[in-house]
């Protein structure tokens, strides 16, 4: 199911290293993508990461395992 979860904390942004960790440009509120649903959360595909004020944050992730418990609540978009 497509998504856009809304998140009660924000993730951290985490500088980009020379190793090809994975980073955040920015703080992040708000995932979109395709999600499915797993023991004690969503195991998203990014599709966007969005800051508090809706703009888009730069990252290399591109499939993020959401613990239910960081998510306020997360919209279906049934297109």
């Amino acid at each position: 199911m497509k998504i856009r979860a809304l998140l009660k904390t924000p993730l951290y942004r985490r500088r980009k290293t020379g190793d090809g960790s994975p980073y955040l440009a920015g703080d992040v509120t708000e995932i979109r993508g395709k999600a499915d649903v797993r023991d004690g959360g969503l195991d998203i595909k990014v599709t966007g990461l969005f800051g508090d004020k809706g703009q888009k944050v730069g990252s290399t992730i591109k499939r993020i395992f959401l613990p239910l418990a960081k998510v306020d609540y997360y919209i279906v978009d049934d297109k």
